[in-house]
């Protein structure tokens, strides 16, 4: 196995998304990556309640008054962004002031290793994704010929073999309840 450029890109991947992480820290990284999940679980929550307050949006609510579905994403994706937000305000806050501790080299280090591992994730799901979509027929030599594509290839293999077949059933469960909090079928348009 040769160095390629392929192996370029893997280094350069992983060493951006740490040297990122290192100058965030490990406390902002973890609080947007809590962020991001609150922000899921409260639209899940929240969505049946902006729902109906979209459907008065004037043009928008004429929209989303065809598909009671459509009206629930869209409730989902406006709580979810608003959500995420609020969260995303105080999140440097709260960082800058870890930062600012006596800990804050220590969480600068940690956020290094951190973003060493999400870059060696990445590209790992990224190879996965090649793996999957790829035939062998149309494989690139450079890709497959990297001295990386050994690990990327058995990581790419653990992440797959960890993966659910399905997807979890409190998740189905979870959406049916959302998309049965419509209500009523939709409205039809007056013509």
């Amino acid at each position: 196995m040769a160095f390629t450029v392929v192996d370029l890109v893997v280094l350069g991947v992983v060493a951006v998304s740490g040297l990122l992480a290192y100058s965030r820290g490990l406390t902002r990284e973890a609080l947007a990556i809590g962020g991001w999940i609150l922000a899921g679980l409260g639209a899940f929550f929240f969505a049946p309640l902006v729902e109906p307050l979209l459907r008065e949006i004037p043009v928008v609510g004429d929209f989303l008054r065809t598909s009671c579905t459509l009206a629930m994403l869209a409730g989902f994706a406006v709580s979810f962004a608003l959500i995420l937000l609020l969260l995303a305000i105080f999140t440097p806050l709260v960082s800058g002031m870890v930062r600012e501790s006596a800990i804050g080299p220590l969480d600068s280090a940690a956020g290094f290793l951190f973003g060493v591992a999400r870059g060696v994730a990445l590209v790992a799901v990224l190879y996965l994704l090649y793996d999957l979509v790829v035939p062998i027929e149309q494989r690139v030599e450079a890709i497959d010929g990297a001295r990386s594509a050994v690990w990327l290839g058995d990581a790419a293999e653990a992440i797959r073999a960890s993966a659910p077949e399905t997807a979890p059933a409190w998740l189905t469960d979870r959406i049916d309840r959302l998309m049965g909090a419509c209500g009523e079928p939709p409205a039809t348009p007056a013509i």
